[in-house]
């Protein structure tokens, strides 16, 4: 097998709950004590309304200010390990399928992740991973993911999820293996 990998992008390889919580608060929305164990937008701030959020939402994931998107945790230090050692990534996201969203993830992710993209799928919101991660079926890829459902779906397509973990994806009884990290997931790649 090729020394190729499959992730999603937000909240994998961007901090993207970060970034959208700052964001938020030019608009004057408090984010409640951790927005980071909230799934649901509204549940992120004490004032906004649930009607609003998904309108925040779909202008933030369009915005400028992702093609400036920040690492997640120590991602820019294992995964550009993990390059120099030859590993590349196909990465999937539906963030939006905006062709000047798409030019500025690759960007980003390019600076932050020289040399290790592969591929990159932008997907439109809310868009199921199925049809995309079906491309890649029976390739026995690694699958890092923070969203429980789109890991699960991994399993179908004969791939090795891996989903990192976050407060908003506890799971019990998975049989999905939980990362704290990209220290970890390397160590589970070069296994």
């Amino acid at each position: 097998m090729d020394k190729v990998f499959l992730t999603d992008v937000d909240d994998c390889l961007f901090a993207w709950n970060d970034a959208f919580v700052e964001w938020m608060q030019q608009f004057q929305y408090i984010p409640v004590e951790h927005p980071e164990r909230e799934w649901v937008i509204s549940d992120k701030f004490t004032n906004l309304p649930e009607k609003e959020a998904e309108e925040f939402l779909q202008r933030f994931n369009t915005s400028a200010k992702q093609g400036f998107m920040p690492p997640k945790r120590d991602s820019i230090e294992w995964v550009n390990k993990l390059i120099k050692e030859g590993w590349k990534f196909i990465a999937i996201t539906a963030v939006t399928d905006d062709p000047d969203v798409y030019k500025l993830r690759e960007r980003r992710l390019e600076e932050l992740f020289p040399g290790g993209l592969l591929k990159l799928h932008c997907l439109p919101l809310h868009y199921g991973k199925d049809e995309c991660l079906a491309q890649y079926a029976d390739g026995e890829y690694y699958w890092i993911e923070d969203k429980f459902i789109n890991a699960e779906i991994g399993l179908q397509y004969n791939m090795k999820p891996l989903l990192l973990a976050h407060e908003y994806n506890r799971v019990e009884n998975s049989n999905i293996p939980r990362v704290r990290n990209w220290e970890e997931i390397y160590g589970i790649l070069n296994q």
